[in-house]
């Protein structure tokens, strides 16, 4: 397996920790901003640098 699989699904497990965490604060009560903060993070680790990684990794490695 390659390298950007790796780091691809270590995106996603950290994306979804900090999900997870953002639903955790929601329930808690935690100040709004500190929930936009969280899941804004966890939608980038979960969809924009797994993207970035699969389609740079597939035109440098043609």
């Amino acid at each position: 397996m390659s390298m950007s699989l790796y780091l691809g699904m270590g995106s996603i497990l950290i994306g979804f920790i900090f999900f997870g965490t953002a639903f955790y604060s929601f329930h808690s009560q935690k100040p709004k901003n500190v929930i936009i903060l969280l899941f804004s993070i966890a939608i980038v680790f979960m969809t924009i640098i797994p993207v970035t990684l699969a389609v740079g990794w597939a035109s440098i490695n043609k």
